[in-house]
């Protein structure tokens, strides 16, 4: 059964790999149809959708992570400590207990 520029993908995209791949030509080229030939030509199954590109490449510009965590770990001990940066700032370096 030959594949089409037009064919859709049931299941979503699991491998880290195949997301990169989505995001890296898209990023490049700017061709939702190039990046979909380009998936099936590496991976020789149905590509992904528009929309599932276009949402991995979406989260790789506001995450900067093809993960599924809706925020990197990292990010969230960095507004920590800038927090308790503040915090200390704001006291003037008082000691305070809890820090």
């Amino acid at each position: 059964m030959p594949l089409s520029d037009a064919s859709v993908c049931s299941e979503k995209m699991a491998a880290p790999g195949e997301k990169s791949l989505c995001v890296l030509e898209y990023q490049t080229i700017k061709s939702v149809v190039t990046v979909q030939r380009a998936f099936r030509a590496k991976y020789a199954k149905d590509s992904p959708t528009l929309k599932t590109i276009l949402a991995s490449y979406k989260q790789f510009n506001e995450t900067g992570c093809l993960c599924k965590q809706k925020a990197p770990t990292l990010t969230r001990v960095w507004k920590e400590l800038e927090y308790r940066i503040d915090v200390c700032r704001v006291t003037r370096g008082a000691h305070i207990e809890y820090l």
